[in-house]
């Protein structure tokens, strides 16, 4: 009985992982992160130290223009390679994005930043998108230097970080959201959880007698995410989806990329 058992386990564990490879490789195909139209021109400073202004001055020269979108469905359910980037899909990620992008084409402020939504026929899903100018400073004397303290850094006489900022400096880059792929399938019929974000979740050894488990979560990167963003990303996920904790997340490599995989487990009865 026990060899059967060890025998269906390694059996569902193949699976799994060839299953995973075959998705991370689709949803690595349709990768689309902001989008930048314009000139590029060398770097000067890094995303968080990026202005946001209405409108253009005499100072600055426009480099183009950055747009970035996803799909919002709510919700606890089967996750099919679906992007970190649209189950966390939100203003705020989309902006960190618009940041990103604009500061690998050689901006130091977005103009007019302006984001909208819209319901995609008659199920809950939204779509949300966010645009902006690109522009930078005519004159090198009125640019932020560069380079700045790494990895994440602030225009020279700022005010300390606020406790918002100091939670982006432990988080991966938000363009790598559009790289993460998700497959979850859920071990229960339902789960009632409201969304949290990732600091909430708690990353457990051990399964507690007291919870139940929820399914496995995998998140999966074709290249250029390491081993902390796709970590990061499953506690993101766990999150959307209302799991308050995430247990035993293991991480490897195949040879489509790197994954990271975990259970999702919550208590039996809410106290």
């Amino acid at each position: 009985m026990m060899s059967t058992s060890l025998a269906q386990l390694n059996r569902r564990g193949s699976l799994t992982l060839l299953a995973a490879s075959l998705l991370a490789t689709a949803c690595a195909a349709r990768f689309d992160p902001a989008h930048f139209e314009g000139t590029r021109e060398a770097r000067r400073a890094e995303p968080e130290a990026l202005f946001e202004l209405g409108a253009r001055t005499s100072e600055l020269e426009t480099l183009g223009t950055v747009r970035a979108r996803c799909t919002r469905k709510p919700g606890f359910r089967r996750l099919e390679g679906e992007t970190l980037s649209d189950l966390d899909c939100s203003n705020e990620r989309l902006r960190l994005a618009l940041r990103e992008s604009a500061a690998s084409a050689g901006g130091e402020a977005l103009l007019g930043t302006a984001c909208a939504v819209r319901r995609l026929g008659t199920s809950e899903a939204h779509e949300l998108s966010c645009a902006a100018e690109v522009a930078r400073y005519r004159s090198a004397a009125s640019a932020n230097p560069r380079p700045l303290s790494a990895p994440r850094s602030f225009p020279p006489g700022r005010p300390a970080p606020s406790p918002s900022d100091v939670a982006r400096i432990d988080e991966p880059d938000a363009s790598l959201a559009f790289r993460i792929c998700l497959n979850f399938e859920p071990a229960v019929t339902s789960f009632e959880g409201p969304p949290r974000p990732s600091a909430d979740v708690h990353e457990l050894s051990l399964m507690p007698l007291s919870h139940v488990r929820l399914g496995d979560l995998t998140a999966n990167c074709a290249d250029d995410c390491d081993e902390r963003a796709l970590r990061f990303g499953v506690l993101i996920a766990a999150g959307r989806l209302g799991a308050p904790d995430v247990v035993g997340v293991r991480c490897f490599r195949t040879a489509h990329g790197n994954s990271c995989v975990g259970t999702l487990a919550a208590p039996e009865r809410n106290e």
